[in-house]
């Protein structure tokens, strides 16, 4: 099926695909982007699905915004998992990095390709689209939870941080290592594993390193003392101390795939009600009127 995503943005300052943004603009931020890692204090990236999304991060003064690559394929109809097919992804980047001015970071999963060649590849697209991060994972839970190699992920990391001189770009190179959020292993050994992973990748050229999952407090403070590198961490019921994980070192926390599973929570129930109970009442029930919409969204 071919899902053509149509462009509704018309400024004189947007750009065609496959040409690259205002290098000057794009260098600033990933300069900027760079140096919110490394502050002594944590930020928040929340991620977007759509460039609406991403619109209302900005507007409500986040210093950056990061996709969910779980959001993009759910406004698309699909699962996550790389269902959905990578120039999509791409055209996303293109639009919503044409349309908001702080940082954007790209969630591009395994990489799109089954070849270390191919996923350079893919990472020069998101680039040359205007983004200024990007995450690779090392593992996968669908259809049986695995991790990576070490030795292939060390050098698709290594290939990866190659480009940020051949693009000019200082992109932040976010290395995901999914040993807690897939349950690898022994339970006892998943610290030691996730450590030893994230030292590799971090030697090989990764600028930040994201562990997701559920990890009790006391496995995320000695994350921070053993591993030199700024740690991203995924909000969930375990890590919702904003407080604490500032408190105990971490520096970027991901909202991950949360606010879009909120919000289509949200209309579950809105047209369940109009279903089963013939009622009106949840959709009306807000504040977000089409004036503050239309406000909210002007250019």
């Amino acid at each position: 099926m071919n899902h053509k995503i149509i462009n509704p943005i018309n400024n004189k300052n947007t750009y065609e695909m496959g040409t690259n943004m205002d290098i000057t603009k794009q260098l600033y931020l990933a300069k900027q982007f760079q140096e919110i890692h490394h502050r002594n204090k944590m930020f928040i990236l929340p991620n977007a699905w759509d460039i609406g999304s991403a619109v209302i991060y900005e507007k409500f003064n986040f210093p950056a915004v990061g996709t969910t690559s779980a959001g993009l394929a759910y406004s698309l109809g699909y699962s996550d998992g790389e269902k959905i097919d990578f120039e999509h992804i791409v055209q996303i980047v293109n639009q919503i990095t044409q349309r908001i001015s702080i940082p954007v970071s790209v969630d591009i999963e395994l990489g799109y390709a089954d070849t270390i060649d191919g996923i350079v590849e893919n990472v020069t697209k998101i680039i040359e689209a205007g983004a200024v991060g990007i995450n690779i994972e090392d593992g996968c839970s669908k259809p049986t939870p695995y991790l990576e190699n070490l030795d292939i992920q060390i050098k698709k990391i290594q290939a990866i941080s190659k480009l940020k001189e051949k693009l000019g770009i200082p992109f932040v190179l976010n290395a995901r290592t999914c040993v807690f959020f897939i349950k690898a292993g022994k339970e006892e050994e998943r610290l030691s594993i996730a450590i030893e992973r994230a030292n590799a990748f971090h030697k090989s050229g990764a600028d930040c390193i994201f562990i997701p999952g559920a990890i009790e407090e006391c496995n995320i403070s000695k994350l921070i003392e053993n591993i030199p590198a700024p740690i991203n961490i995924l909000a969930t019921p375990m890590t919702n101390n904003l407080e604490n994980l500032e408190r105990l070192g971490v520096r970027r926390l991901s909202l991950g795939s949360a606010p879009v599973r909120a919000a289509y929570s949200n209309l579950i129930e809105t047209v369940k009600q109009i279903q089963d109970e013939n009622k009106i009442s949840k959709l009306l029930d807000h504040d977000f009127s089409y004036e503050i919409a239309n406000k909210l969204f002007a250019r």
